[in-house]
């Protein structure tokens, strides 16, 4: 517009101008929504890294973000006007049972950096998959609004954020003595007076209302709460008000420059692009730079000590039971299913020639991914690692996307080939990352997040362009054997023997690394080398069954630990009764998803992230 049709729009808006109208419904309110989300995010950011003494803590390192995602979607599954105020209410729960879950998780580690966010990637992975299993029918429209759009249509959203995050900032400013003692320390703070757990429970209870409202209004906006407040620091704010403040203001520039670059990009297809999934795109370098630069202590209060107690069982006689149970669910999964007139058993070949692929598929995919769930516990001596982490389901998933993204069409063989080319090359990604810490457990889990996160943001861009072809990889996305074939099945299947007889071998090893870096160097062994093998092979394991039937959660994270219930501790035993219960709860959940909402079908991830990560979250609650 020229000149004077600017000052026609500040001064006296001209309706009848298309333009002005625009300016006016759309581009300045999503401006200034990506000013206020930016700012709100990241003060919810500072006030947890300082509370927590966490740098790492943040909305969606913490699954706050994606509990309070899971309460919108509750909302509009039961009715409620969009922008309500029982809306935002349930928006609120939904992150504050995400935050409570995390410490709960985290009260005995004395809520450690690395176990905080390990217990908010799983609050995170079993939240999603249950908001994805309400809405499985609209996974196209669920995904893309999660990942962040600022689009408006006026500024009621806005004015509301502002309202909000400006009682926000008064009720911080009133309670500024109290939480500026924190940065003393705990005991400090207490011996002048201060009510530690009250002032945290409050500061927490802000961050988590600030994320909430952010959440309802525009989805998911992810890393922007980790990188401002260490951006802040960066700049020389070293007093809690300085940080907070500054934090916003750099939040606020960090997502309204983000959101400009795409702008320009946006509209080419028929979805926006995602600012939120841009967002952490950005920020997931800036999280890798943070973990080489930093060291994290490994607790901050000190942890409870328990005697663990070990009630070995006999392993004959539970590998028997979970045989016998193997074969009952694969021939409940071949033969017993739904149709329009209920129940039934059916022996038809036709129906058996697609149902057992499918079956078979779910046993390997359930085998490989227990077998890498276990070596990757077992080498970072820390029983919430799982493959997911690592990220290599995630750059399988990514290749594959990005070919349908830019129209190729490859044939099954090309698809196992180029998805082995994505595994490899994150593989390659996290060990160079984590060389210099000699693949340090630590440093392996935290990096595989970082990638894990860069990997789900270009995921998300990719399913925003609306084609086809890429909505098409949707289902498969969520853990799907739909696909699965004759030959499929043969490939896994070799694969999992070879791979796994070269685990099962190395299972000395992985007995040594479970008692820590001192007893096993004690003994002679070469921790980087066998840390690099064991990783290798926890890599192909792992990607060989996303390949198949698509990225899967919690069956490796959660059969290792099946395995030590049943009385398996030394690692023979444990791999061999993990490849089980991965297969039962894979065919299960398989068999599930297929028949229990018939005639409509849930993925298998789905089904068995929802299902094991409820068991995953007792397990851990009962200390186990």
């Amino acid at each position: 517009m020229s000149f004077s049709e600017w000052q026609t729009y500040f001064f006296s808006r001209d309706d009848s101008d298309y333009r002005q109208l625009i300016l006016h419904f759309t581009f300045f309110p999503r401006l200034g929504m990506a000013l206020l989300c930016g700012a709100a995010l990241a003060i919810a950011g500072s006030l947890m890294q300082h509370l927590l003494q966490n740098p790492l803590a943040s909305p969606t390192t913490l699954g706050v973000a994606a509990g309070a995602e899971l309460g919108m979607t509750t909302s509009l599954l039961v009715g409620v006007v969009g922008g309500s105020v029982i809306q935002y209410a349930y928006a609120f729960g939904g992150g504050m049972i995400a935050a409570s879950l995390v410490f709960l998780l985290t009260a005995k580690r004395g809520f450690a950096p690395l176990q905080m966010v390990l217990a908010g990637m799983v609050v995170t992975l079993f939240l999603g998959a249950t908001n994805m299993m309400l809405n499985e029918q609209q996974l196209s429209s669920l995904f893309v609004w999660g990942a962040g759009a600022l689009a408006q249509q006026g500024w009621d959203n806005s004015v509301l954020l502002l309202w909000v995050l400006a009682a926000v900032l008064a009720l911080v400013l009133l309670m500024l003595r109290p939480l500026s003692a924190l940065e003393l320390g705990s005991e400090v703070a207490e011996s002048a007076g201060v009510n530690v757990a009250r002032i945290r429970v409050f500061g927490l209870g802000l961050s988590v209302v600030i994320t909430s409202i952010v959440v309802a209004t525009v989805g998911v906006i992810g890393f922007v709460g980790l990188v401002a407040p260490t951006i802040a620091k960066m700049l020389g704010a070293r007093k809690f008000v300085q940080r907070v403040l500054l934090s916003g203001v750099v939040g606020a520039l960090l997502l309204l420059t983000a959101d400009l670059i795409i702008q320009p990009f946006s509209g080419v297809s028929s979805e926006l692009l995602p600012t939120g999934a841009m967002t952490a795109l950005f920020g997931a370098p800036c999280l890798l730079w943070l973990l080489t630069k930093q060291k994290f202590a490994s607790s901050f209060k000190a942890e409870e000590v328990t005697n663990k107690v070990y009630n070995p069982k006999p392993f004959a006689s539970v590998v028997l039971c979970l045989t016998l149970l193997l074969a009952i669910v694969t021939t409940l999964a071949l033969l017993l299913g739904r149709t329009q007139i209920g129940w039934g058993f059916s022996t038809d070949l036709s129906i058996l020639d697609l149902r057992t692929p499918r079956v078979l598929g779910a046993i390997f995919a359930g085998c490989g991914l227990a077998l890498a769930g276990t070596m990757v516990q077992r080498i970072t001596v820390n029983p919430m690692a799982s493959p997911e982490v690592m990220g290599i389901s995630s750059g399988a998933a990514l290749a594959l996307v990005l070919c349908a993204w830019f129209g190729f069409t490859p044939t099954r063989i090309e698809q196992i080939l180029y998805g082995g080319v994505g595994a490899a090359l994150v593989m390659i990604v996290i060990l160079q990352f984590s060389k210099r810490s000699n693949y340090a457990p630590s440093q392996l889990l935290l990096t595989g997040i970082a990638v894990s996160a860069a990997l789900d943001a270009i995921l998300r861009v990719a399913l925003s362009s609306g084609q086809d072809n890429v909505q098409a990889l949707l289902t498969w996305l969520s853990g799907s054997t739909y696909l699965a074939s004759y030959n499929d099945v043969l490939a896994l299947g070799l694969g999992i023997v070879v791979f796994g007889g070269a685990t099962y071998a190395a299972s000395r090893w992985l007995d040594i690394l479970n008692l820590g870096q001192v007893s096993a160097v004690s003994v002679g062994v070469n921790t980087k080398q066998t840390r690099l093998f064991l990783l290798v092979m926890a890599s192909l394991l792992t990607a060989l069954s996303t390949l198949v039937i698509g990225p899967l959660s919690f069956v490796g994270l959660l059969a290792p630990h099946i395995a030590r219930a049943l009385g398996q501790y030394n690692a023979k035993n444990q791999l061999l009764v993990a490849c089980l219960v991965g297969s039962i709860l894979m065919v299960s959940a398989d068999w599930l998803g297929r028949t229990i909402w018939f005639p409509w079908q849930f993925p298998a991830g789905l089904m068995a992230s929802v299902v094991g990560g409820a068991y995953f979250l007792l397990l851990l609650r009962k200390g186990n």
